[in-house]
């Protein structure tokens, strides 16, 4: 289906007007649903990050391109969420719209922000092709223990994840790493619905950010 957005007097939007207006549409769709969001999720190799995740059954980030920002990166962005999530969306402007479109495969979702709404684009699917090792590099060495042998807690982190991609298959990595993210969010995600309402504003989503480094 194509969609056609009005760029007459248009208003360039920011990052965090676009992050707003998808905690709000996230909130309102989640808060009855007890689904865990963060905001600049830190995970896997070298610490990258997701712009926004949601968390239930299924992990699904969020990577949002504004009017300021450029899609150079793109590709190389979706191709590691890919690995990583069990679904993926770009949220984006529709100057951006197009060149997404040729960037994101199929499987990836889509949503346009214009003037303070969301309209989505296209569904996502969910990623069947996840990544071992991708998904072993958001786990903790604490946790990839407790599902190893007992005669492997002496290894290094890197050593406890080379030997679980041997041993776990993917889904049971996934379930692990899906785990991971539970633990590291939900506390962060239950303050903020305790502490917002329906009328969200931007101050709101620093209650979601909990950037740090994953602990080995």
């Amino acid at each position: 289906m194509k969609h056609h957005f009005d760029t007459k007097q248009r208003h360039d939007a920011s990052e965090i007007e676009i992050r707003t207006a998808l905690v709000r549409h996230l909130a309102k769709e989640t808060r009855p649903k007890n689904c865990i969001l963060a905001a600049e999720a830190v995970y896997g190799f070298e610490n990258r990050r997701a712009d926004f995740l949601k968390l239930d059954n299924y992990s699904h980030a969020f990577e949002i391109k504004s009017d300021y920002d450029n899609t150079s990166r793109l590709r190389g962005q979706l191709a590691e969420y890919s690995k990583t999530f069990d679904f993926v969306t770009v949220v984006t402007t529709s100057s951006h719209l197009a060149a997404v479109r040729e960037i994101a495969p199929r499987k990836v979702g889509l949503i346009v922000f214009d003037r303070q709404s969301l309209t989505p684009v296209r569904k996502p699917q969910i990623n069947k092709q996840l990544s071992k090792s991708h998904l072993a590099a958001g786990i903790t060495k604490l946790r990839l223990l407790s599902v190893l042998p007992r005669n492997f807690r002496k290894l290094s982190v890197a050593e406890a994840r080379a030997e679980a991609v041997k041993k776990l298959t993917v889904k049971e990595l996934r379930e692990l790493f899906l785990a991971e993210l539970v633990n590291r969010f939900s506390k962060s995600s239950a303050i903020f619905f305790t502490e917002t309402d329906t009328q969200i504003e931007t101050e709101d989503l620093a209650l979601l950010r909990r950037s740090s480094r994953l602990f080995i």
